[in-house]
């Protein structure tokens, strides 16, 4: 079976180190073949790292979508208010998506995406990555054994650093 080929769409933190190197451990699963960052040195960087050609690094998202197709996916990973038109646009291209939450900053854009995405017949996956988190695990597997016995309700606050406030939530 031939590898998944990605387009990543941001080549931050979520798509450079989050998910991109699943291909590096796994090319025979995944293969990262296109990006869009509108940083040279984070663009260069994915090109370097995934042997990118040239021609399939691209300064917006935009510039990106407008090609024919030329991937199997597409890995949305621009900021959070940024999703919605890249994944519109991406379902429209008939791609498969992985998709970084927020899905989108509004109730009806999120409805939008599902509804096109069901139209186009195209997966549309939102990442939730902390399910899969060893700490989280291993809660799961306590609280699944009953050793702590029945849990009958659960306060659960992710605390957002400086850091994180100020490069999601701007």
């Amino acid at each position: 079976m031939e590898p998944i080929k990605v387009i990543v769409l941001g080549a931050g933190r979520r798509g450079t180190d989050a998910y991109a190197p699943y291909a590096l451990k796994n090319p025979d699963k995944l293969q990262i073949v296109g990006v869009a960052d509108p940083s040279d040195i984070r663009r260069e960087h994915m090109r370097r790292l995934h042997d990118i050609p040239a021609e399939n690094c691209f300064v917006s998202w935009q510039a990106c979508l407008q090609r024919q197709k030329f991937a199997d996916a597409v890995f949305i990973c621009t900021q959070d208010q940024m999703h919605f038109e890249p994944t519109m646009k991406a379902i429209e291209a008939g791609y498969d998506i992985l998709l970084e939450k927020p899905i989108a900053p509004t109730a009806r854009e999120c409805s939008l995406i599902e509804q096109a995405a069901r139209k186009a017949g195209v997966r549309v996956l939102v990442c939730h990555v902390l399910r899969y988190a060893n700490h989280y695990r291993k809660v799961k597997e306590i609280v699944d054994s009953g050793l702590i016995g029945e849990i009958v309700h659960i306060n659960h606050i992710e605390a957002v650093g400086d850091y994180h406030q100020a490069h999601s939530y701007v």
